[in-house]
This record gives C-alpha cells, structure tokens and sequence, in this order.
C-alpha cells in the first residue's frame, strides 16, 4: 500500500511540473504573439538537454522561448535568456555573466569574459548589446530599432545605456567608471575612449555626437540639441562640453594634459565654440543664445570668451593668461584680446585689443599700424592711424583722425591739424 502510494504521488508530481511547463510555454506565446514551432522554446541546464538551438556547460544555463530564438551559455554560472522571435543570447568565458534580451525580434545580446559582466535588451527591433571582459561591465538597450550598444574588453566599472531612439551607437572602448548614455535621440553617436569617471551623452534630438577622449571626470553631453551637434571632450582632467538646444553647433573642449576648461552653449544654433588645448588650465566659453558664433578662449591659462544674445559674432580669448573677450547685444562684431585684460565690445581695460564690424561697408574702432591701410569702407569711426598710415576710398565720414594722411573725404572733423583754409 505504501508502495502504491508513493508511485501515485511520483505520477502527481511529474503531471503538474509537465503541465505547468506547457501551461507557462502557451502563456509565454500567446503573450508575445508567436506562432507555435518546433524549435521556439529550448532549455539547457548544465550541459543538458537543448538541442541546436540551446546550449550549456557545466555550472551554466540557457533558455529560449521564440520562433527561431536561440540561447549559447558557457562559463561558470553564467546564463544566457533569449525572448523573441529571431532573438539571440550568449555568454562565454566568464563567471556569473548574463546575456538577456526579452520581447521584440531579431534582437542580440552577447556577454563575454571577465566576471559580472551583463548584456540586456528589452523590446525594440535588431538592436546589438554587447559587453565584455574585465569586471563588472553593463550594457543595456531598450526599446528602438537597430540600437548598437557596447562596453569595452577591458575596464571595469563601465555602462553603456542606449533608451529608446533608432540607429544609435553607444560605445565605450577601455577605461574604468565611464558612461555613455542616449535617451530617446535617434542616429546619434555616443562615445568614450578610455579614461576614468567620464560621461557622454545625449538626450534627444536627431544626428548628434558627443565623444570623450580619454582623461578623468571629464563631460560631453547634448541636451534637446536638435539635429547634427558635436560636442567632445578632449582628454584632461574635469573638461566639460555642454549643449543645451539648437542646431548643428560644435563644441570642443580640454586637450592633452588640460584641466578644468568648459564649453556651454545654450539655445542657438550652428555656433563653434572650443576652450583649452594642449597643457591650459581654467580656461571658459560661453554663448547664450543667437547663432552663428564663434568663440574660443586658450590655448593658454585662466582665459574666458562669452557671447550674450548676438549672432554671427567672433570672439576670441587667449593665450593670456587673464584674457577675457566678450560680445553682448552686438551683432557680427569681432572681439578680441590676446594679452591679460578685458574686452567687451568697444571697452577695454589692459592691453590692446581689436573690436570690429565683421562687414565690409561698416568698420568702428579701427586701428590702423605703420604704413597700413583701410579702403572701401563707407563710415570709419575712431580711428587712430599711426605714422605713414593712410586711409583711402569713398569715405563720408571720419571722426576723431589722428596725424597721418587722410585723402578722397568728404567731410573732416576735430583733426588735429587745423581745416584747409584755417
């Protein structure tokens, strides 16, 4: 009778894990809208069972549910999941990697090497999330179609991170505590080389690229830029590059062995700001709206170039050290100031600089050096012209000329030489 009893509680047992099995197996399907087949759900646990389209080694698993889904798990306790039609999941080579990718089609994850190293996709249509090496790397895809998602052989500490958007490459290759992110953008390129504790991003808009190269804690990062940024941080040491709105605007920042040097660049478009280079410190730039601008501070040490609300300005900063250039409320107006001082439109302090129209047909400030020359020019207004200057052309106007030789006007006023006839 005891006999009896346990052969009947065996058959209980072995009927409802087989029942729950096809239970959770139809469920699974009908779930995710995929026709039954042959091949659509495998398992393999140690080595066991699978068939082609799943396998494992001894301390892995790997399970598929999907038309043509297929799941790969080598390693020490590694697992590989695959759910979706034409999905695809691996681990190889290393200890407790994980490969998952869940709903959507013809989707890939691969994890391989080192120890804790996931690779996750979740929805979206033949997007590629690959992480490798090293320990403790992450990458993670999800949502989007035909997303490329990657952290690097080596390095430790990494996540790559792509949500949303379609086309986009979020990479990073070596380094250790790096971060590359993309939210929702779409065709985009996020990249980081190397380093430590460095963050590219970008967050919406279409076309964009922002890349760190090497260095520590430094940031690239894009934010409702629109279509066709640039925006990079060049190595160094806490570089900053940040575009906040706009079009097509190209942001540079750091250098070999530069630190501390910042771009911003808000709500404007097709503007070219950079800062630092090559060994500078503490050098800024600045443009808060318009478009069109350039703008630059460094190489050099302690520097600053800003635009407020103006288009098509240049302004430039630097080497100095203690350089600062602006433009505010001024329109195609170039700024410059090379040596220490400052120069903000037409006032200065230390030093000299040159302030001017950008156009042809109106020119302020002009300084005009030894045996120069300024032609063409309909109005000039404070010029100094220094020994055997000249200034020549259709001039209506000039005010305030200094010495030299002023021919072809029409009107002269407060020379310092007494008027003809006088």
């Amino acid at each position: 009778m005891i006999a009896i009893n346990t052969v009947n509680s065996s058959r209980k047992i072995t009927g409802a894990l087989v029942a729950g099995a096809v239970t959770s197996g139809v469920l699974a399907g009908a779930g995710l809208g995929l026709a039954p087949a042959a091949n659509a759900t495998c398992a393999s646990i140690a080595g066991i069972g699978g068939g082609g389209q799943c396998t494992s080694t001894l301390f892995s698993a790997a399970f598929a549910i999907g038309d043509g889904a297929e799941a790969h798990a080598s390693g020490f306790f590694s697992a590989a999941f695959a759910v979706g039609s034409g999905a695809s999941a691996t681990t190889s080579s290393g200890v407790l990697d994980l490969a998952t990718t869940l709903l959507g089609d013809d989707n890939t994850v691969v994890a391989t090497g080192g120890f804790l190293n996931w690779a996750t996709n979740i929805g979206g249509i033949g997007n590629t999330v690959t992480t490798q090496g090293a320990i403790r790397n992450a990458a993670t895809n999800i949502g989007g179609t035909g997303n490329t998602v990657a952290t690097p052989q080596g390095g430790y500490l990494n996540f790559a991170r792509n949500l949303l958007g379609d086309g986009n490459e979020v990479t990073i290759l070596g380094g250790q505590a790096n971060t590359a992110l993309n939210l929702l953008g779409s065709d985009g390129t996020v990249t980081i080389f190397g380093g430590s504790a460095n963050l590219a991003r970008n967050l919406f808009g279409t076309g964009n690229t922002a890349t760190v190269v090497g260095g520590n804690a430094n940031t690239a990062s894009n934010l409702l830029g629109g279509t066709g940024n640039t925006v990079t941080s060049q190595g160094g040491l806490l570089g900053s590059a940040r575009n906040v709105g706009g079009s097509g605007n190209v942001l540079a920042v750091g250098g070999l062995g530069s630190n501390g040097t910042t771009v911003l660049n808000l709500f404007s478009s097709d503007n070219v700001l950079t800062a630092g280079g090559p060994g500078s410190n503490l050098d800024a730039v600045i443009n808060t709206g318009g478009g069109g601008n350039i703008i630059s501070a460094g190489s050099g040490n302690l520097n600053a170039g800003f635009n407020f609300l103006g288009n098509t300005n240049t302004v430039t900063a630097g080497p100095g050290p203690l350089a600062l250039a602006g433009s505010v409320l001024q329109d195609d107006l170039t700024v410059t100031k090379t040596n220490p001082g400052i120069a903000i439109n037409s006032f200065r302090v230390g030093g000299a600089v040159a302030t001017s129209r950008q156009s042809g047909t109106n020119v302020r400030n002009a300084t005009v050096n030894a045996s120069g020359a300024t032609t063409g020019s309909n109005k000039i207004r404070n010029a100094t012209v220094k020994a055997a200057g000249a200034i020549t052309g259709t001039t209506k106007k000039i005010r305030n000329a200094t010495a030299g030789a002023t021919t072809g006007s029409n009107k002269l006023r407060a020379s310092d030489h007494r008027r003809p006839g006088k």
